[in-house]
């Protein structure tokens, strides 16, 4: 049963909500939540909330979910996986109808109107407080490496931090770029254990697009073999001798095609949140939308915040957002290209020699399709040999960058074991 809604609570929390109301600015709309038999319409004047009532005539926007969606989404304090966000809950059906240019320009806005009415039913969620405390060996340095793969040239920047003697290279997730790994970066432990590379692709970051190549004439659309190529090249331009790759999202599915197509080159691989096809969830998915001009820049953005982790601390969940936000449109969409389509180890994942090379597969429990058993990363450890799986209980998708600390405090261990048996070995 879907719980009932405290009107006048959801209105005052609402009102009162600094974020929703700076991301209401401008909006004058109706908007309908359905909740089942009891939809609810929230008015919007000029970006000011004027009123939630139960709903009557026509919606300028509606929020359409299945009633399993509602019932599970408002069930408690701490969010079910997959029901955290309207984000997470489009596998389970979750649909915003109207104008599609209001729609799209204001995505964020209704991740955070949904997180208030969350608030209004189940109370604030118990996020983990912020905190940086590798201050004094935040020590990161800043270089750049002019690195040739895919026949062209590119001016690579890359940070670099830790004394180990293993070299780890740090791959961010599709459109971002090495800023995510920051706090590992400065955790003192990795940092004895490791030399930390996290580097930016061409295109992302720091890193512009590579020399001579007219980028403003056309779209970004990488091959899973040119981004593969970029990562070997690097790695050789470095002078990096077996090093380790571990790679989230986007870089998920590269460690596991690193592993299948450049196995002698690396040391070890461990997969965050990579598939081992695609999921049903992404059949259909039009990525063109996210590099339309058409459509706001912030719309990919927004349901990227959206896939953060419920109990991440919020400051670190809105700097993902953040760094999305600061990269070139479209970049996120050509990585998508690669991650929807290129990527599937049905095709060539008995290339991959788990026993001779180590190859880990972790998953985020609040990362329902990477924990998805037939097609997520327990699907890797289940169909290719030797592989081990790993779910992050409490983590999401992003949780290198939303989470370190609790990411810190789950990896060390793994690389532990990692070090012991490439050492045996």
């Amino acid at each position: 049963m879907i719980p009932a809604v405290d009107c006048g609570r959801f209105l005052t929390l609402a009102r009162a909500d600094r974020e929703l109301n700076y991301k209401l600015r401008g909006l004058s709309a109706k908007v309908r939540i359905g909740l089942g038999e009891r939809p609810l319409d929230v008015s919007v004047v000029s970006g000011e909330i004027t009123a939630v009532q139960a709903a009557t005539g026509q919606a300028e926007i509606s929020i359409h979910a299945p009633d399993r969606f509602w019932t599970a989404g408002l069930s408690g304090s701490i969010p079910q996986p997959g029901y955290e966000s309207l984000t997470m809950g489009m596998s389970a059906g979750v649909e915003i109808k109207g104008d599609f240019t209001l729609v799209a320009s204001y995505q964020s806005a209704w991740q955070r109107l949904y997180l208030v009415l969350r608030e209004a039913v189940c109370g604030v969620a118990p996020r983990r407080p912020a905190q940086e405390p590798f201050r004094d060996t935040d020590t990161a340095v800043g270089r750049y490496k002019y690195v040739t793969a895919n026949g062209t040239e590119a001016r690579i920047y890359y940070e670099e931090a830790g004394t180990g003697a293993v070299p780890l290279m740090l791959q961010a997730t599709a459109g971002a770029d090495g800023r995510q790994y920051r706090h590992l970066l400065a955790n003192p432990d990795m940092q004895k254990r490791f030399r930390m590379i996290a580097y930016d692709l061409p295109y992302h970051g720091k890193s512009l697009p590579p020399l001579g190549e007219r980028w403003w004439e056309r779209a970004y659309k990488p091959t899973r073999d040119s981004l593969m190529n970029w990562i070997v090249a690097i790695a050789d331009a470095l002078e990096l001798e077996q090093p380790y790759f571990m790679g989230c999202s986007v870089g998920g599915q590269l460690a596991l095609d690193l592993a299948a197509f450049h196995g002698e080159r690396f040391g070890a691989f461990i997969s965050l949140n990579g598939w081992y096809d695609k999921t049903p969830a992404f059949e259909g998915m039009d990525n063109d939308i996210f590099r339309s001009p058409a459509v706001a820049e912030d719309f990919p953005m927004a349901l990227i915040l959206g896939g953060t982790a419920p109990l991440a601390p919020e400051t670190h969940a809105q700097e993902v957002y953040w760094v999305y936000r600061s990269n070139f449109p479209g970049i996120y969409a050509g990585d998508n290209d690669y991650f929807l389509h290129e990527h599937d180890l049905n095709l060539y994942g008995h290339r991959i020699d788990a026993h001779r090379k180590p190859v880990y597969a972790i998953a985020g429990e609040y990362d329902p399709t990477a924990r998805d058993a037939i097609h997520g990363a327990p699907a890797v450890a289940a169909k290719v040999p030797g592989v081990v799986f790993v779910e992050a209980k409490g983590l999401g998708h992003f949780a290198p960058s939303d989470d370190p600390l609790a990411f810190g405090a789950l990896i060390l261990p793994i690389l532990d074991e990692v070090l012991l048996v490439t050492k045996r070995h």
